[in-house]
């Protein structure tokens, strides 16, 4: 026999469920800008030479929380990076990004920029490929970043702006 708490969870599971949109393909306008904030953290793997020059492998997630839909929207980020960092600048970071969407959509951007580690950076990105919705995408930007206190040790947290524009086929 099912307790009250069981059988009420189960009612509302089941109504959210009949109540949630269906994961569909989004319509998306063709092309347009990319204007975004998104927040991440991650971890990094260090190779120590001397104080302030290293070499930096990291990999990062985030998540952008916004009202806007399509490229600019609801969607995770997964990333890996690396830069060489020499008295605490770089002028030589670049990665890859997955961005996933809610409809199962993803997009890939490469990325490569200049700064300061803990600090401030900024560079250029361009989209080299996308899934479903985004099949075929094209276009790029810049983006700045600035460093927030790691979350916990071995971490970092940052906050990236990203602007540009996009073209679907």
């Amino acid at each position: 026999m099912y307790s009250f708490q069981q059988t009420l969870c189960c009612v509302s599971a089941s109504i959210g469920l009949l109540l949630a949109p269906p994961a569909m393909a989004q319509e998306v306008p063709k092309e347009g800008p990319v204007d975004f904030v998104v927040t991440t953290t991650g971890e990094a793997t260090i190779l120590a030479a001397s104080q302030g020059t290293m070499q930096l492998n990291y990999e990062v997630i985030g998540m952008r929380d916004t009202l806007e839909s399509g490229v600019n929207g609801v969607a995770s980020l997964h990333c890996v990076g690396a830069a060489s960092v020499f008295d605490g600048k770089f002028d030589n970071e670049s990665g890859l990004c997955r961005t996933t969407y809610p409809d199962g959509s993803t997009t890939v951007i490469r990325y490569g920029g200049a700064g300061i580690l803990g600090s401030t950076a900024e560079g250029k990105w361009s989209f080299i490929g996308g899934t479903g919705t985004f099949a075929g995408i094209t276009g790029g930007g810049a983006y700045s970043r600035i460093s927030g206190p790691p979350p916990r040790e071995n971490s970092f947290a940052s906050r990236n702006t990203v602007t540009g524009n996009y073209e679907l086929p």
